[in-house]
Parts: C-alpha cells; sequence; structure tokens
C-alpha cells in the first residue's frame, strides 16, 4: 500500500498540516467541521486506496486536527478556509487538480471549483452549503465535556456505532485538548447554529459557475443535513452535477461506504484526468 507522509507548511499567520503520497493526477481532500475534526476522522479509509492511483494532497483545516489555529477571530471563517483550498490546491505545482471536500468543506470546494480554472472536477460528501436548518433541529458545533459525550457526538455521524473505536475518540481528543482549544472551539462557534450554516451558503452564481464535473455524494440516514436540503438543490444548480444517494449510511460518507465512494470516485478523476 502506498505511504502516507505527513508535513507543515506555512500559510498566512498560521500553519497547515498536510498528508501527502502518490503521485500523477492532484486530489486535494478537506475534512469537515465536527468536534476534534481532522482528516483522519473523515478519509482514513480512502487515503491509501487513492493514492494507488492518484497524487493525494488532504489538510487540516486551520482550526483543526494538527494545523495551526487562527491567530485573531473571527475563527470561524469561511473566506480563510477558502484560501487555504485555494493555497493548498497550488501545492500540487500542477494545472489541473480535483478536489474531494466533507461536510462544511463540500461548501468550501463548490466554492473553489466556480472560482479556480484549474479545478477539473469536485466531489463532496455530506455536504453543507444551503442555508436550511440542520436535520430534526440537531444541534452541532458544542464542545464535549466527557469522553461520552464525545462517543455520543460522533457516533450521531454513522449508522454502524461500531465504525467510531477508541483510536478514533483518542485523535480527536488530541485535537481538544490541545491547550487552550476549549475557549478556541467555543469562540469559533459562539452564536447561532443557523448563522455558521448561512455562511456556508453557495450561491445560485456560483453553482452556475462551476463547469467541471460534480459527483455530490450523501448518506439517506445523515442526521445532520438531508440531502433534499442540501447535495440535491446544490446539484440543480451546477450544469455537470450528479447526485449519490447511500443506503444504510449517516453523515460520514467515506468511511460508512468507502468501497461504494471508492469504485465511483476512482473512474470520476481518471476522466477528469484525461479530459
Amino acid at each position: 500500500m502506498t505511504v502516507i507522509s505527513e508535513r507543515d507548511v506555512p500559510f498566512e499567520d498560521t500553519s497547515i498540516h498536510l498528508y501527502e503520497g502518490g503521485s500523477g493526477f492532484p486530489i486535494c481532500l478537506f475534512h469537515g467541521s465536527g468536534t476534534g475534526a481532522a482528516t483522519l476522522s473523515n478519509f482514513r479509509a480512502i487515503l491509501e486506496p487513492l493514492a494507488a492511483g492518484f497524487r493525494v494532497i488532504a489538510a487540516d483545516l486551520v482550526g483543526y486536527g494538527k494545523s495551526g489555529l487562527k491567530p485573531a477571530e473571527p475563527y470561524f471563517d469561511m473566506a480563510m478556509w477558502g484560501r487555504q483550498v485555494a493555497h493548498v490546491a497550488g501545492l500540487a505545482g500542477a494545472p489541473r487538480v480535483g478536489l474531494i471536500g466533507h461536510s462544511l468543506s463540500g461548501a468550501l470546494v463548490l466554492k473553489a471549483a466556480a472560482a479556480l480554472p484549474g479545478v477539473a472536477g469536485v466531489v463532496t460528501t455530506g455536504t453543507m452549503g444551503v442555508a436550511a436548518p440542520r436535520r430534526h433541529g440537531s444541534r452541532g458545533w458544542v464542545f464535549p465535556e466527557t469522553r461520552d459525550q464525545l462517543m455520543a457526538q460522533v457516533r450521531n455521524t454513522v449508522v454502524d456505532p461500531t465504525l467510531i473505536d477508541d483510536a478514533e475518540l483518542d485523535r480527536r481528543r488530541a485535537v481538544l485538548e490541545r491547550p487552550g482549544y476549549r475557549d478556541y472551539f467555543m469562540r469559533m462557534y459562539d452564536g447561532q447554529q443557523e448563522s455558521f450554516i448561512g455562511a456556508s451558503a453557495v450561491t445560485p452564481d456560483e453553482l452556475a459557475a462551476i463547469r467541471c464535473p460534480a459527483l455530490l455524494f450523501h448518506g439517506e440516514q445523515d442526521r445532520s443535513f438531508a440531502p433534499e436540503a442540501t447535495s440535491i438543490p446544490l446539484a440543480r444548480g451546477m450544469a455537470r452535477a450528479d447526485v449519490v444517494l447511500l443506503a444504510g449510511c449517516a453523515h460520514s460518507v467515506a468511511l460508512e461506504r468507502a468501497d461504494t465512494f471508492l469504485d465511483l470516485v476512482i473512474p470520476f478523476f481518471r476522466r477528469c484526468a484525461a479530459a
């Protein structure tokens, strides 16, 4: 299996932690915004298989994982994360790249596909991007004070709770227990939930500007964001978008249905690279 290496790169007044491996057409991956989330939370089952056929560059968002913290508020900063996506895509040093984004980063990569001419194809999983309320009135972005609270939050993202093991909880706790991080996280999500969802909205003009192929995956049992409220209407605004609805799957698509995801994404990006 292809080896995945790690390194840090400077970005603005902080740093980005990268996971890299493979060669060929570059694919950049960006994780979601759950408590303690990082690259391995969302993509640990697909990084090595993708790197077997592509160059993979996965980035922890600023304020998450092993990346640095933003030095000044606002800590929830879609514009800054958008610049991060563009910066990571530029690190590929290639004229054309593919993008994968989960949840909040689904909105980020769609916005990048609208703005960056070098994006050859874009994939989202459980994406945000529409100013619609969370499904069933659920509340996200709450700092867990105990391991059991964290377990409940993370297991809410899957249908099969056994997918969330002690190793995943330990990875997330390592993020949440960084010095000063509790205050940072609570300031990042200090306000009405709707304001953060609304800030992620991809505009009709942005959707219309996406000319590359797009593939939007969504679990039918996603407890956070319903596909009927997010992926489906987003796809309707794009010229070349397909939606894949996955049975027996909640929010963590690339973890719960990794084989199905890879079966579709690998040929998708091969077509994008050849176009």
